[in-house]
C-alpha cells in the first residue's frame, strides 16, 4: 500500500465544514488502497496562487515527505497544473488533487463497460490540459523560442486532436449502450410497474438495503455488491421486489459526494437516470455519522443538478444499530443488519407508489384475458363468477390504473 501526506487548505468560507471534508478525503484515500501516514493543513483566507500552502507550510510538508517515507500528496482543494506541478519538484514526490483521486477510485471500481467508459471520458477531459501543459513545458526546456513556437504549437493541436478524437469515439460507443439501455427500460415501462430508486451519499448503505430488502422476498433475488468503502457502487442496479401482493422495481444507484467534480456528473449522468425517472426516491442517510445533515444536504443538492428534486422522497434513516439511543432519531428508522423497520418501509412504499385504491366490477370475455397477464403486476384482480360468454371480476388497484377496464365495468357495480 502506498503512502502519502494529506494536505488541505482551511478557507474561511468553508471552515464550519473543512473538518469532515477532511475526513472524507482520507476515506478516499483508504477506498484507493492508500495509507495516510500524515495529514497537513493550514488555515488562509485564500491559497497561494503559485504553491497552495504559504513558504513555511511548504517547507514543512516536505520535511514530512521526507521523515515519513511519503510516496506523494494529495491536496483536498482542487489544484491547477501549474501549482501541483511546483508542489511535486519542491518536495520530490507525486501531487495530485481530490479530483485525480475520485477519478482513480472510479477507474477501479467501475464494473460495466457503461461504467468503465464514462469513467475514461471523464479522465481524458481531466487529463487533456495537463498533458498539454507538460508538452508546453517540455517544449520550453528544449529551448524554443518565438522563431520556432509554431511546430511545439502544432504538436499541441495534435495531441488536443487525438485526445478529442478518442473522447468522441468513447462517447459514441456510449451512446450506443445507452440505446440499448433506453429499449430495456421500455421493455420495463411496458410492465407498467412503478419506479423506486435508493439515493443517497456514498456509502450510507443503499446497497446493504437493497440486498436486506430482496432477503425479506419469497422469490429471493440476486444480491447487488455491498461493501464499507466509498464508491463500492458505480453501476445501476434493478431488481423486482414484491409487498402486500404489490409489485415495483427498486433501483440501486451510485452514491453521491460533496463537490463531486463536474466532468464526473456529466458522465454519470445516465447512470443517475434511474433517479430522474423514478416514481418515488428512498433518500437512505446514516443515522451514525455526524455530518448526516450536511451529506444530506449535498444529496438534495445533487437532485437538483439532475433536475429530479421534484419527485416524492421518504428520508430513511440507517445503521440504527450503531446507535446508543435510536429512539432520538426523528423520522424512519431501519437497520439493514438487523432488518429492524423494513416492514415498515415497504409498507410507506406501497402507500406511496399505489395511494387511494378504488374497486370495479367488470364483465370480461374470455379473449380479454391477457389483460391479467398485464395488469396482475399492478392490480388486485379476483374472479367472482364464470359465465359461458366471460367472467366477472372484481378489480381493485390504482384509479388512473383501473381507466382501461371503465368499457368493461358493470353499471351499478
Amino acid at each position: 500500500m502506498r503512502k502519502i501526506i494529506l494536505a488541505g487548505v482551511c478557507l474561511q468560507a468553508n471552515s464550519s465544514s473543512f473538518a469532515s471534508a477532511m475526513q472524507e478525503c482520507e476515506a478516499l484515500c483508504n477506498a484507493c488502497d492508500l495509507e495516510v501516514s500524515g495529514t497537513i493543513t493550514q488555515q488562509s483566507k485564500s491559497m497561494d496562487p503559485h504553491t497552495a500552502f504559504r513558504r513555511g507550510k511548504l517547507e514543512t510538508l516536505k520535511a514530512m515527505c521526507e521523515e515519513l517515507g511519503a510516496d506523494g500528496i494529495i491536496f483536498y482543494n482542487p489544484l491547477k497544473i501549474q501549482v501541483s506541478d511546483r508542489i511535486s519538484a519542491y518536495c520530490g514526490v507525486n501531487v495530485i488533487d481530490r479530483t485525480a483521486l475520485i477519478l482513480d477510485i472510479f477507474s477501479k471500481r467501475a464494473r460495466s463497460r457503461q461504467a468503465k467508459l464514462q469513467t475514461e471520458v471523464a479522465r481524458l477531459q481531466y487529463d487533456l490540459p495537463r498533458v498539454l501543459h507538460a508538452d508546453n513545458d517540455n517544449e520550453r526546456s528544449r529551448g524554443g523560442a518565438v522563431t520556432n513556437r509554431g511546430a511545439g504549437e502544432m504538436r499541441s493541436s495534435i495531441i488536443a486532436a487525438r485526445y478529442q478524437k478518442k473522447i468522441s469515439d468513447l462517447k459514441e460507443e456510449l451512446r450506443k449502450i445507452e440505446v440499448r439501455r433506453y429499449q430495456d427500460e421500455r421493455r420495463r415501462r411496458k410492465t407498467l410497474l412503478k419506479r423506486v430508486a435508493l439515493i443517497g451519499y456514498t456509502n450510507v448503505g443503499k446497497s446493504s438495503l437493497m440486498n436486506a430488502i430482496l432477503s425479506m422476498q419469497d422469490a429471493g433475488g440476486q444480491e447487488v455488491l455491498e461493501q464499507d468503502m466509498l464508491f463500492a457502487t458505480l453501476d445501476t442496479s434493478v431488481r423486482m421486489v414484491q409487498s402486500k401482493h404489490k409489485k415495483f422495481l427498486l433501483y440501486d444507484t451510485v452514491g453521491f459526494v460533496s463537490d463531486l467534480p463536474h466532468g464526473l456528473i456529466e458522465a454519470f449522468k445516465s447512470t443517475l437516470d434511474a433517479a430522474r425517472d423514478a416514481d418515488l426516491l428512498i433518500h437512505v442517510i446514516d443515522a451514525a455519522d455526524p455530518s448526516w445533515q450536511e451529506k444530506s444536504a449535498i444529496t438534495q443538492e445533487t437532485l437538483k443538478e439532475i433536475h429530479a428534486e421534484d419527485i416524492p422522497q421518504i428520508h430513511v434513516f440507517n445503521k440504527i444499530d450503531k446507535l446508543a439511543h435510536p429512539e432520538r432519531v426523528d423520522g424512519l428508522t431501519i437497520s439493514c443488519y438487523t432488518k429492524e423497520g423494513l416492514d415498515t418501509l415497504l409498507e410507506e412504499i406501497i402507500e406511496m407508489i399505489y395511494p387511494a385504491e378504488e374497486s370495479i366490477v367488470c364483465k370480461l370475455g374470455y379473449d380479454k384475458i391477457s389483460m391479467f397477464d398485464t395488469y396482475k403486476a399492478i392490480l388486485d384482480m379476483d374472479i367472482l363468477e364464470y359465465h359461458q360468454d366471460g367472467l366477472i371480476a372484481r378489480i381493485t388497484g390504482e384509479k388512473k390504473m383501473l381507466h382501461v377496464f371503465a368499457k368493461y365495468q358493470i353499471k351499478g357495480e
